[in-house]
């Protein structure tokens, strides 16, 4: 038995968020002890320039569920969730932003749907975002359905849970964990949205804004229908190999 496999791996992308980290850890923790199940704690940081990595190296002097992984320059969202879960050693890996804009008490509900589900994804039912990102995202998410046909509606959800062979089969490219649940149903996994909580940014401010985020976003579109439209998809109903 490899010693080192755990039940569950939780990780966040972390950029600019040292005020956040240490109240996270401390609303995450108990929620994972309730769980009965071996876990760790991943946060990778996506070069900081504020104190985040200093805070990280601090909450895993004083907890050994804690790892941490930094960068050497910024990266993107993707890239540090890719990491995350390359990293991580659970049979269940958690993924989850650091601005405290999400309950780890949600965690349980969408852990006891992979009983039928491969991936359990948030859904921000009443978002508290501002209302420009509010209807930014509504936007993305109406079109995305309309192009790609699928109904996921809170793609850039904060909060999702997922087998590892999930995150061990699903290839991540920059910006594309917008567009996660599409890309996990293309590989034939079972994905559903569950309610979740959703608060107002506590500390810093937003990475994301229109300027930064529609072109991008478009362009990403494209490239996700095109892997779509050429996914190789087949079946295999008999086969004699040599005798």
């Amino acid at each position: 038995m490899d010693v080192s496999r755990k039940d569950l791996s939780v990780v966040f992308p972390v950029h600019n968020e040292a005020d956040s980290l240490g109240e996270l850890l401390s609303r995450l923790l108990p929620v994972l002890k309730g769980l009965n199940q071996s876990y760790e704690v991943i946060f990778v940081d996506d070069a900081s320039t504020d104190r985040s990595w200093e805070v990280m190296k601090e909450l895993r002097a004083n907890n050994p569920h804690v790892r941490v992984i930094r960068f050497r320059k910024n990266c993107g969202e993707s890239a540090a969730l890719e990491a995350g879960f390359k990293a991580a050693r659970g049979d269940v890996v958690v993924a989850m932003d650091a601005d405290l804009q999400s309950d780890p008490k949600d965690i349980p509900g969408l852990l006891e749907k992979l009983k039928e589900y491969d991936v359990a994804w948030g859904l921000r039912a009443e978002r508290k975002d501002e209302w420009l990102r509010s209807l930014m995202s509504w936007g993305g998410n109406t079109l995305r359905q309309v192009i790609m046909g699928d109904n996921a509606r809170d793609a850039g959800s904060p909060l999702r849970v997922m087998r590892r062979e999930v995150v061990q089969k699903v290839k991540l490219f920059k910006g594309l964990h917008r567009f996660y649940p599409t890309l996990c149903r293309m590989e034939g996994f079972k994905v559903i949205e569950i309610p979740i909580s959703h608060f107002p940014r506590k500390f810093g401010e937003s990475k994301y804004n229109i300027r930064n985020r529609l072109f991008k976003f478009l362009v990403d579109l494209l490239a996700v229908k095109w892997m779509q439209n050429r996914r190789i998809d087949y079946e295999v109903v008999e086969e004699l190999d040599e005798r």
